[in-house]
């Protein structure tokens, strides 16, 4: 057996790790101008893209003494005032794209049509008449706006431009026609008592084929038609007080979502139609709820001891 010199063993060993140095070196350049470096792992705790916006609801308050505008984020928060006139200003409604509100007031003497940007400045009269012009709704392409009038003698519902031109009757019938809202296709909702009782209809956007969509002995009112329009939201006396009900688009499928003693009324879409907004008296005086749109996780968003009713949930400035 032959045994390698202590001083040869320390020459290769040395001549070895200098190698081992200049491979390592090698690789880590290559690495570099490649752009291979290593990725660091994302951490669990990334924080994950916001939920989209729910959008704003305006609402109806008589808290500062008079009814007054307000508008409200969707969860209740940010509560802020619109108007600010010594009469009532009510019944708000946003346009489609969240930058116009309308609503009636009689500011003027009598009631009439309004409408105002989002941020309440700019407040314009859309109507002039000597009699009652009321609860106004934009049209799904924001170019008309629909409401009712006693200007011909009893409430029927008339269709106009925007800004209040061409003002022109769509119903006429002996019984109270009223609460006019567009669905996406172009027809218009609206509530009839010509039947004898309030149900809801549904008619063309000129006013042609008004075809009865419920019929029930108790009342049915203000009904919504939801963004895709496949579903309606009413509120209905059949069930001894007031609730709020679905039905499809036809009529078929009345379905109740709420179940409460006290009133629940004028139930409205969100804009994405995954919930609804209404106002109850459910905890003693009128608040603004929401839902989901089959009626689950009903949440108080107003707590005032004011009246607050009247919602319409728009996608806001």
């Amino acid at each position: 057996m032959l045994c390698t010199p202590f001083t040869q063993l320390t020459r290769s060993s040395s001549i070895a790790l200098s190698l081992l140095a200049c491979l390592l070196a090698v690789g880590l350049l290559l690495t570099a101008c490649s752009g291979g470096a290593p990725t660091r792992q994302p951490s669990q705790t990334t924080a994950t893209a916001s939920s989209p916006t729910e959008g704003f609801i305006a609402f109806e308050t008589d808290r500062d003494g008079n009814d007054e505008i307000y508008v409200m984020s969707a969860d209740g928060s940010q509560q802020r005032r619109l108007t600010n006139n010594s009469v009532s200003d009510q019944n708000p409604a946003w346009s489609p794209d969240g930058r116009k509100i309308v609503f009636h007031s009689n500011r003027d003497g009598n009631s009439e049509i309004y409408a105002m940007n989002a941020d309440g400045s700019n407040q314009t009269r859309l109507t002039n008449n000597s009699a009652a012009d009321q609860v106004a709704a934009w049209s799904t392409d924001g170019t008309k706006i629909a409401f009712w009038s006693d200007r011909d003698g009893n409430r029927e519902i008339y269709v106009m431009n925007a800004d209040g031109s061409s003002q022109t009757r769509l119903t006429t019938n002996p019984g109270a026609d009223e609460t006019p809202s567009w669905c996406p296709d172009g027809r218009i909702l609206f509530k009839s008592e010509r039947d004898g009782n309030s149900d809801v209809y549904v008619m063309n956007a000129d006013g042609s084929s008004q075809t009865r969509l419920t019929n029930n002995p108790a009342r049915d009112f203000n009904p919504d038609c939801s963004p895709d329009g496949t579903r309606i939201v009413f509120w209905s006396e059949r069930d001894g007080n007031m609730e709020i009900y679905a039905m499809n688009v036809d009529g078929s499928n009345q379905t109740r979502l709420t179940n409460n003693p006290a009133s629940d009324a004028n139930p409205v879409w969100s804009p994405d139609g995954k919930r609804v907004v209404f106002h109850s008296l459910r905890d003693g005086n009128r608040e603004i709820y929401a839902m989901n749109a089959d009626g689950s996780s009903q949440t108080n968003l107003t707590k005032n001891p004011a009246k607050d009713v009247a919602p319409d949930w728009g996608r806001g400035p």
